[in-house]
């Protein structure tokens, strides 16, 4: 009777395992990756990019800028999860930071001349983003 009842349960945890092994997906997925077009030129900055979906990553580009302040043109499109730009000056100060969800048109604060830092944050974020920074004018030079 015992060895009966010892062979019962070990072919029930042998069927239950074998039932859990194959209900489990042991692939593993693909890690989302940021694909951006950039254009980083003297005074002019862009970074694009499209067909985000759950993007957890980080970058940093170096500007150069001749300028103190810079205006920086955020479009979004459906942009769901965290998304943040971070621009410090030549110095390292740090003249601008806003959500990237955030559309619009914004100045950055009063920062040394030079080499500019730009660092995009992406936190599980999905959809589209667009930010362009240019040196902010002067007006015209007679």
């Amino acid at each position: 009777m015992y060895r009966a009842r010892h062979r019962l349960t070990t072919a029930l945890a042998l069927g239950l395992a074998i039932s859990v092994s194959g209900a489990c997906d042991t692939r593993i997925q693909p890690v989302p990756e940021l694909d951006p077009q950039v254009v980083n030129l003297r005074n002019s900055f862009n970074f694009q990019a499209v067909n985000l979906l759950g993007v957890i990553q980080q970058v940093t580009y170096q500007w150069q800028i001749d300028g103190t302040t810079a205006t920086v043109a955020q479009s979004p499109t459906a942009l769901i999860g965290d998304a943040t730009v971070f621009v410090t000056d030549a110095k390292g100060v740090q003249v601008y930071q806003r959500s990237l969800a955030e559309n619009g048109s914004f100045t950055t604060a009063t920062g040394v001349p030079g080499t500019w830092t730009i660092r995009l944050r992406f936190n599980d974020a999905s959809g589209d983003v667009a930010v362009q920074l240019n040196k902010q004018g002067t007006g015209a030079v007679p």
